[in-house]
Formats: C-alpha cells, structure tokens, sequence
C-alpha cells in the first residue's frame, strides 16, 4: 500500500516501485492541496488489488504503461468511479489531470471531495449501481 501523507491517500498494487503515481504529487503540490486528501489509487493489471474503482482517482493498466483513468468515485467508499479516458499512457495521465486538479483547487465548493467535484462539473456522471460503471 501506499499512502503519502502530502498528498492525501493512494492505494497501489505491489508494483508501486515501476508506477509512476508518486509523480502526481507534485501536480497536487503545485495547485496547493498537499494538505487535503484525494483517494488515489493505481493497479498495473485488470486484477484490481489496490481497489481501483474505489478511488477518485483510478487507474487500471491495460498494457506495458498504459492505462484506463477513472474518476469520480466517492471518498468515503459511497460510490464507483467512472471511466474518464482508456488505453492512456503516463504523459497523456498526467496531461489529463494536471488541469483537473487545478481547476478542483480553484473552483471546489467548500468541503466538496474531489470525487465530487468531477461529478458536479461534469468529467464523469455518477456511478451509484454496479451496472453503469461502463455505460
């Protein structure tokens, strides 16, 4: 498990030495929410060991660096993620998030979750019933 106190909690499968979520943290610093948790959590295989449809952030390796994005679930455990962009690599992950992230630290209503946010500013719609997690 990972877990990194700066940038809230990330959950990785035990290929977290080859994964590139660590570098996230420095995107989450630079927008100035080092201090307010998102749910982050990473697999390198479609097995699903660190929960991935679990967190606000969620990836799911396809292939050798690539994976699906998924975004929007529930920080509380209250909801799944939804798929944002599939089959992406590290640059085009980072490419995607960096301007999420930024405008989540600009815009979020007060207390709102990140898992909220993309859901209220329209990333991703909700995900409460198993069955729409790909429609």
């Amino acid at each position: 498990m990972y877990n990194d106190e700066r940038s809230g909690v990330g959950t990785s499968c035990r290929g977290i030495y080859y994964c590139e979520l660590p570098k996230l943290d420095a995107i989450i610093k630079e927008a100035g929410l080092e201090h307010d948790p998102i749910l982050i959590r990473m697999t390198g295989c479609p097995n699903g060991c660190a929960r991935s449809v679990l967190g606000e952030i969620g990836f799911i390796g396809k292939a050798p660096g690539k994976y699906n994005l998924y975004l929007g679930a529930g920080f509380y455990g209250q909801r799944l993620n939804k798929l944002y962009r599939e089959n992406i690599n590290e640059e085009q992950i980072l490419a995607e998030l960096t301007p999420i992230i930024h405008r989540y630290a600009r815009e979020r209503e007060a207390g709102e979750r990140f898992g909220d946010f993309v859901i209220r500013t329209g990333y991703v719609q909700a995900v409460s019933v198993g069955k729409d997690f790909h429609l």
